[in-house]
């Protein structure tokens, strides 16, 4: 349950989607809302289709985003979670093509993330008030700026 009362801050947290970054992001989402926060998960479609292709055996669903805050949800924690485009169609070989992955992370990932994060700034209640990203990724700052967050 959720420690903190009053006003609300919403962090929009984007993990790096790799496994190793977003186990840990997700458990930093936990923390943050145990505190109070709002918190709006971005995960990578491509990861999210991963774990979800994984996991089908254990969400008959299919919806692997609602078990992995389910615990958190139902202590009281206001854990969102939603999904971006990496640049890249959900079937290519990421590993198999580094190049064109890192690729897409520099130049493509950032127009994607900005149009969510209009979106999701647009639409949240309570207003977004910070961003939260893996230092692995380069847009964070200008687009933090943009939109008027910490």
């Amino acid at each position: 349950m959720a420690t903190h009362q009053g006003p609300h801050h919403h962090a929009l947290l984007f993990a790096y989607p790799l496994q190793g970054h977003v186990i840990p992001a997700a458990n930093l989402a936990i923390k943050l809302a145990s505190r109070g926060f709002v918190v709006t998960f971005v995960n990578s479609h491509y990861i999210h289709y991963q774990i979800t292709k994984s996991n089908s055996s254990s969400s008959p669903n299919g919806d692997e985003e609602e078990n992995m805050f389910a615990a958190a949800r139902e202590s009281g924690l206001d854990i969102r979670y939603t999904t971006v485009s990496d640049g890249l169609p959900v079937s290519h070989d990421r590993f198999g093509n580094l190049h064109q992955f890192h690729a897409a992370m520099l130049h493509v990932q950032s127009a994607h993330v900005e149009e969510l994060v209009e979106n999701v700034v647009k639409n949240s209640v309570p207003p977004v008030s910070c961003l939260v990203a893996d230092t692995f990724f380069v847009w964070p700052s200008a687009i933090a700026k943009k939109f008027g967050l910490a």
